[in-house]
């Protein structure tokens, strides 16, 4: 009796179901996710997978264009009154719901009360609610079309925040909720609607056949979203290789985190590969709280123990670029002092660790279970044992790494944060106090000072400054090492066209189609 294949056995496995299609299928687009997304709720318990997905789904009155301006989407204008204390926006007309129901003021007021409610648990509840820059205290619906936002006091970044991929306040009707405020299921105004998922297997997104898109082209989050391939079919498989190998055999048509040793493997199949540079960021999270790491003495040991540049080269084979900081060589807040970081010395971090009473206990390394993220957590250990400290890795799958994320329950971990396209944001992420938020990585009265400035300040050159000031207070305290920028790196077989990439980083399946094989 002859077996099929492991890849063969696991595919046929996901394919499977009432909703399956042929191999080749020109109406299905069949993409490979490393993990299940983390919610079907938007903006509640998310991470970049779940925001990717959903962008599919859900819409925010602006967002993020190509060239990285702000740009309409579900609203076609906006005012700016009273200082910046009030902002004004006038909905586009027609828009559609996928449940048929017309778009109104009302609804976009309904959501903005629901995502304050501390209930909901929307993850940017803190940049809405005045606990990081002004209080948001009113949402009104002025008339069918007209919604006004009155803040506490000016908001020179709402407009910022409202398009923030990580924290947009997506649009939902109210029926994606039951009467008792629980979540049902996301009915939104997006070019696919949602159409089902199977835990461990696949999430389906149907083509919305009465989408209202913009007109003019595909444009970053905005633009043209027409939808052409009927059905969106995000399949989650774990392994690289399994995802690689079934790229290969037409099992697959889109898989993102492709290795580098893997590119020209797939390149000399005749498969298309992508590369497009983002300021997603790998990093290594340092719990200061941490016993093991509350000493300052004892984390920038470690900083001085790493080699930043050998670590890039190392796993990314020339592909990554090695940075400390939130600021990218490419933003326009980046000068030299963005460099500032501890250099890599090792006799200079034994010193350190000696002055912090360190006496070779383990220190915990976690990681999820990704090989790319294996790889470097590895090059990682390496590094700090040849200065004397003594790390031990813990590799989990995914979900439970994001479970202890929001925990704040680890050591030293390796993470990756999606781009963040202005650094207010990034930094947003990571400062704040651990006891309200366990996810921040910086709990410092002198960052939260800094942070608070720059949230207010809409002059370039002031916002340089002072960017630069948190970067250099936190080349000085180590509550998180920066490792370096991540590009997005996608394979598509032939039969998919029109497929582009963007300084967001997220995938965008509008406007792409996809021919026989």
């Amino acid at each position: 009796m002859t077996r099929k294949p492991a890849l063969a056995l696991l595919l046929c496995g996901l394919l499977a179901g009432p909703a399956a299609h042929a191999v080749g299928d020109i109406g299905t687009l069949r993409v490979a996710l490393h993990a299940d997304i983390a919610s079907i709720n938007p903006g509640v318990n998310r991470d970049a997978n779940a925001d990717m997905v959903l962008a599919h789904v859900v819409e925010g009155l602006v967002a993020y264009g190509e060239d990285l301006k702000i740009k309409p989407v579900l609203a076609e204008s906006w005012q700016v009154k009273d200082d910046g204390k009030v902002y004004e926006f006038t909905l586009r007309p027609k828009v559609h719901f996928h449940n048929g129901a017309v778009l109104t003021a009302g609804d976009v007021a309904w959501n903005f009360k629901r995502y304050l409610d501390p209930k909901t648990n929307f993850q940017c509840v803190n940049r809405y609610n005045g606990k990081i820059g002004p209080a948001l205290q009113q949402v009104d619906a002025v008339d069918a079309q007209t919604v006004r936002f009155t803040f506490a006091s000016p908001a020179p970044n709402f407009l910022m925040t409202l398009a923030t991929i990580q924290c947009t306040p997506w649009i939902l009707h109210p029926d994606s909720v039951n009467a008792d405020g629980s979540f049902k299921a996301p009915i939104g105004t997006g070019p696919y609607a949602f159409a089902g998922m199977m835990t461990g297997r696949q999430l389906d997104l149907k083509r919305f056949e009465a989408y209202d898109a913009l007109p003019g082209a595909r444009d970053g989050y905005a633009g043209n979203k027409t939808a052409t391939i009927p059905l969106l079919r995000f399949m989650t498989v774990p392994d690289a290789s399994t995802r690689s190998n079934g790229l290969l055999s037409g099992d697959l048509d889109v898989v993102d985190g492709i290795e580098p040793a893997t590119m020209q493997t797939l390149r000399g199949q005749g498969l298309t590969v992508q590369v497009q540079q983002t300021p997603s960021w790998l990093v290594m999270q340092v719990q200061s709280n941490a016993p093991a790491l509350q000493d300052v003495r004892m984390r920038q040991a470690i900083a001085h123990a790493l080699s930043l540049p050998d670590l890039a080269e190392a796993s990314g084979e020339g592909l990554y670029s090695a940075n400390p900081s939130v600021l990218v060589p490419q933003s326009p807040y980046y000068d030299a002092r963005s460099k500032t970081w501890p250099a890599y010395d090792p006799a200079a971090a034994r010193t350190l660790m000696a002055q912090a009473g360190y006496k070779g206990k383990p220190i915990t390394l976690l990681v999820a279970n990704r090989q790319e993220r294996i790889q470097a957590a590895t090059i990682v250990q390496a590094m700090l044992a040849a200065s004397g400290i003594n790390v031990e890795l813990k590799v989990r799958d995914w979900a439970s790494q994001l479970d202890l994320y929001g925990r704040g329950q680890y050591e030293l971990a390796i993470f990756g944060y999606s781009a963040r396209l202005d650094p207010l944001l990034m930094y947003e992420s990571l400062i704040g106090d651990k006891k309200v938020e366990p996810t921040r990585q910086w709990d410092d009265p002198k960052a939260s000072a800094l942070l608070k400035q720059v949230a207010m300040e809409p002059d370039p050159n002031k916002r340089r400054d002072l960017f630069n000031q948190l970067h250099e207070l936190m080349a000085q305290d180590i509550p998180i090492i920066g490792l370096f920028n991540l590009p997005v790196v996608t394979a598509l077989r032939p039969s998919v066209q029109g497929y582009q990439g963007w300084p967001g980083g997220t995938h965008r399946f509008w406007g792409v189609t996809k021919t026989q094989p």
